[in-house]
């Protein structure tokens, strides 16, 4: 399938699932303030689709910023995308229970996520706190994670693809660069690696991850991120100032830093003529921009789950083994 049907299908899967779950003003919780570009393609994402949900957003926050304030009890909680449910990424799974099961009478949705235990022991004790909170929906972005979720948690489950789909092309577009005849290896930096041994048999190869990762950032990401450390010093210390500083780290993050973040990864990687990757967003941003992509699992196969789940019938998508 060419890619530009791939896409629509996805994005009409996503609207389908999404949207009779938002059935009023919501709040969208968790953003991706740090520089990993596949979740603020997410986000990214997020923002296109709720353009088409006849409510408003009250408030957003930060993944580390969760704050038990009272809601009415016909305000929808989202809670962002990404991979970190389960207990590979503990402390934002953490941040995103301790702060949910404040909201028992909420719709609450947790929007495309993948599920990771390796221990079953956290996977049960887990289930059993989000089975207080009777409106949860949580919406998994892969077949094996759908299947873990069915199995041990008793809260509504819809299997959804990745948000990121949802971005419009045109927009994408807008940052692309010229190709060259470079070859892109992504080899992630993070513990989500493992320890496989990886070649790639190309000419001209690039080994790197995201260019936030290991460049430097841009003027305006570090503005952003004194911003934060503001916010968090008002939060402490100075709370007169804080109000102010959490409205200028928001402004700072929607109009600044989720546009630099997603501009630069765009130019990365449709620089190249050619990419392989171990990050899921390498491959999702390959497909919305129509490049040829091969993918290589990380530590526990989240990648090859969301291909076979969604892209096995992509033309420009296939697997990699040495």
């Amino acid at each position: 399938m060419d890619y530009t049907d791939k896409v629509n299908e996805l994005k009409s899967i996503i609207r389908r699932e999404i949207s009779p779950l938002v059935t009023n003003d919501y709040v969208l919780w968790g953003l991706p303030y740090y520089p990993n570009i596949g979740d603020t393609l997410i986000w990214e994402g997020e923002l296109e689709f709720l353009k088409s949900i006849p409510y408003k957003c009250l408030g957003t926050c930060g993944w580390d910023e969760y704050e038990q304030n009272p809601l009415d009890e016909s305000v929808v909680i989202l809670i962002t995308g990404g991979g970190y449910m389960g207990d590979v990424w503990r402390t934002a799974w953490d941040n995103v229970m301790d702060t949910i099961e404040h909201y028992p009478n909420n719709p609450i949705v947790i929007l495309p996520n993948t599920i990771f235990y390796d221990s079953p022991e956290i996977m049960r004790s887990d289930a059993e706190r989000l089975s207080q909170l009777k409106r949860l929906t949580i919406c998994v972005r892969d077949n094996i994670s759908y299947q873990t979720a069915k199995e041990h948690f008793r809260n509504e489950v819809r299997l959804v693809p990745d948000m990121a789909f949802c971005i419009s092309l045109s927009y994408l577009e807008k940052w692309r660069v010229s190709e060259t005849d470079r070859v892109l290896f992504l080899k992630r930096i993070d513990k989500e690696l493992g320890n496989a041994q990886i070649s790639i048999n190309e000419d001209n190869v690039d080994v790197r991850d995201w260019p936030t990762m290991d460049g430097m950032a841009t003027l305006g990401e570090r503005i952003f991120y004194k911003s934060r450390a503001l916010c968090s010093k008002a939060n402490n210390h100075l709370a007169w100032l804080h109000p102010f500083a959490q409205w200028l780290e928001h402004k700072l993050g929607y109009y600044v830093y989720r546009k630099s973040m997603t501009s630069r990864g765009v130019k990365f990687v449709s620089a190249y003529k050619k990419i392989y990757t171990t990050r899921l967003h390498v491959m999702i941003l390959s497909v919305l921009l129509g490049k040829k992509v091969y993918f290589i699992d990380n530590s526990y196969g989240k990648l090859s789950s969301f291909y076979n789940t969604w892209l096995k019938d992509c033309t420009n998508v296939n697997g990699y083994t040495n």
